[in-house]
């Protein structure tokens, strides 16, 4: 009789702390993210070039899609709960010599996303996202260093 009244209260303090970790959604059920990245490049000088998109975390390579203005790719996973964070980057290549890494998805940064959706403009600029639940602010980066053309490992 003790050892039943012992695991009932290990389950109802796994339970507490499932309610807690997921912010009062559902107990032990994992959501989704769906990551949407939108070719938004567009200038006077190049018009409106493709966007070559190429991301992966230390597992899985999504492998390089290429999108032409407006167009959308998207892909989604369960992200990570014990251990490592999840962290999805990406190369973003189009004509002119530009080629730019980010990180698209950083679970410290991005776990709630809106609604576990993350919606990102790619820019001449930088990438844009709606990245906070709730919120209709937009979050933009202005691209780091250029990524040289050739002998690119995409990695951490």
């Amino acid at each position: 009789m003790d050892s039943i009244w012992k695991m009932m209260r290990i389950v109802c303090w796994m339970l507490i702390l499932g309610e807690h970790i997921k912010g009062g959604e559902s107990i032990g059920l994992r959501q989704k993210v769906t990551v949407k990245i939108v070719n938004k490049l567009h200038s006077s000088k190049i018009g409106y070039p493709q966007l070559s998109v190429h991301c992966r975390d230390k597992l899985h390579d999504l492998d390089q899609v290429t999108l032409k203005y407006n167009e959308m790719f998207r892909f989604r996973f369960l992200p990570n709960v014990f251990g490592s964070f999840t962290l999805y980057f990406c190369r973003f290549t189009w004509p002119g010599g530009n080629s730019y890494r980010f990180d698209i998805y950083v679970q410290e940064r991005d776990y709630d996303c809106n609604d576990y959706v993350c919606y990102w403009e790619i820019t001449e600029d930088g990438p844009c996202g709606t990245i906070y639940e709730g919120s209709n602010s937009t979050a933009c980066f202005r691209w780091g260093k250029a990524l040289p053309a050739k002998n690119f490992t995409l990695s951490p």
